[in-house]
């Protein structure tokens, strides 16, 4: 009995063919994924505005009325006001405006994974966050970690970063700038001496770095809390104590020393953050500190912004 089997002109034929069916699936498998991703992160950031309403309605059924503002969104999803509860995919970052106890969806942009969603006349648009890879390379250490070196070219040339989070699949990576950004020192308050102005002093000169930054999306630009601080220096909010009136140091050098920032001086006592207490916010003194100054102080700390960016 006479047995057959392919020719080795046959078997190639198939390799061809198949290769040829893969490169056509793959962008098409691939955009379908994609789809997918930003439809969910549409979902999560309309189901992250109805909790936001839901909040404030309780809080006014308590008496106490959450004032109109921009508010910043943490990485951990919840706003100054209080916590957002919410089942599935939370933001980890952007900004939300509140006027009359309802979210003005057109001055509102929300971070979801890798991706941000923005509304124009109630219509959400959703882009992908600038990636890691794009804009950074490292420097020094293991990619992707606390403490991580990286030198990034936003818009306006080489800068210095050093990763304060490290990001995950579904979460994009915090990077600190190394030093402050330049030797303006603005209020964290602008409209008085009370926090729930939400550091609406800085928004100015953020909204400037915004421009020279034009690779970033403005919500992809911040400050750092607290919580990120203490966090990449490996201590607990649990230390500040409930008086804050203990001055906990970082200790981790790359977040409290400016070694190349030749315009530090005397006159420039450290940087703000984007946490409040009454009517003080927390700031990073020189002496490597965290301690709390009036909202409204002037003259004395300055900006050293954070970036997200995906990984």
């Amino acid at each position: 009995m006479k047995k057959y089997g392919f020719t080795l002109i046959e078997l190639l034929a198939v390799i061809v063919v198949l290769a040829i069916i893969a490169l056509i699936a793959t962008p098409i498998v691939m955009n379908v994924i994609s789809n997918a991703q930003k439809g969910a992160a549409e979902r999560s950031a309309d189901n992250y505005i109805k909790a936001v309403e839901t909040l404030i309605a309780t809080k006014g059924l308590d008496g106490e009325i959450v004032e109109d503002n921009t508010y910043t969104i943490g990485t951990d999803g919840n706003l100054s006001f209080g916590d957002v509860e919410l089942s599935g995919t939370k933001p980890n970052g952007g900004s939300i405006e509140i006027k009359d106890g309802q979210v003005v969806k057109g001055n509102t942009s929300i971070n979801v994974g890798d991706y941000t969603v923005t509304f124009e006349d109630g219509v959400a648009s959703v882009k992908e966050l600038a990636k890691l890879l794009d804009v950074c390379g490292l420097q020094s250490a293991t990619p992707n970690v606390v403490g991580a070196k990286y030198t990034c070219d936003l818009g306006d040339g080489d800068r210095t970063f050093y990763v304060l989070e490290a990001g995950t699949s579904s979460k994009p990576a915090t990077l600190i700038l190394e030093g402050n950004y330049d030797t303006t020192t603005p209020s964290w308050c602008a409209s008085g001496n009370n926090s729930s102005c939400n550091a609406n002093g800085l928004d100015a000169k953020l909204n400037e770095i915004a421009l020279a930054w034009s690779k970033l999306y403005r919500n992809q630009i911040g400050i750092p809390s607290v919580a990120q601080l203490l966090a990449a220096a490996g201590r607990s909010t649990d230390e500040i104590g409930d008086e804050y009136t203990n001055m906990i140091s970082l200790g981790a050098l790359w977040l409290t020393s400016w070694p190349n920032n030749t315009a530090w001086g005397n006159s420039i006592f450290g940087y703000w953050t984007s946490t409040p207490y009454n009517n003080y916010a927390f700031v990073i003194t020189y002496a490597k500190y965290i301690e709390i100054v009036p909202v409204d102080t002037v003259d004395a700390f300055g900006i050293r912004p954070v970036i997200m960016l995906s990984i």
